[in-house]
């Protein structure tokens, strides 16, 4: 290979009509918004819908299944509803979210849906909550589980729960 061969340039492969491929590109961007702009919708892009995103959070979206499910008393449907929302709820964060699903799994433990299950499943919830609430501050919170404990006879854990919230005031 030559000094005079490494100088030419390769030339630019164009269609048949004269334009790259990058260049019809481009003509037809420019011509479907020059077309737009006009006040018709082209290709019929007026039919599309832009959805915007939903603002309630995923647990409370799937807190209200499991609702709505207890109030048909489908107690299967209630059941894949409450692990929904229980899941959500541990993403969040929030002890507000665990709080709603404990709440929901005590509704399920009243109409006598597995067993024991569900009531364990709570505690375990109201406590996991009553952590996180201690890791944002929030002694009322951490009362109001302690109650929650109370209510399920769990005396024990009620006093340990109020021992965190004297902690944080």
């Amino acid at each position: 290979m030559s000094a005079a061969d490494c100088s030419e340039e390769e030339p630019v492969i164009k269609t048949r009509w004269g334009l790259s491929l990058a260049g019809l590109m481009v003509m037809w961007t420019i011509g479907i918004f020059a077309h737009g702009a006009s006040g018709s919708a082209p290709l019929g892009l007026d039919r599309f819908v832009f959805a915007e995103p939903d603002s309630t959070p995923v647990w409370v979206q799937r807190i209200a299944r499991v609702d709505a499910a207890l109030a048909r008393s489908d107690l299967s449907v209630a059941i894949y509803e409450w692990r929904e929302a229980y899941g959500a709820a541990v993403r969040t964060r929030r002890s507000e979210a665990l709080i709603a699903a404990a709440q929901r799994a005590m509704r399920l433990a009243e109409l006598g849906a597995g067993s024991d299950y569900f009531r364990r499943q709570a505690r375990h919830i109201y406590m996991h909550a009553a952590l996180r609430a201690r890791a944002a501050r929030s002694p009322q919170v951490i009362l109001a589980i302690a109650e929650a404990f109370a209510k399920l006879g769990d005396t024990e854990r009620a006093s340990q729960v109020r021992r965190i919230a004297k902690t944080l005031s």
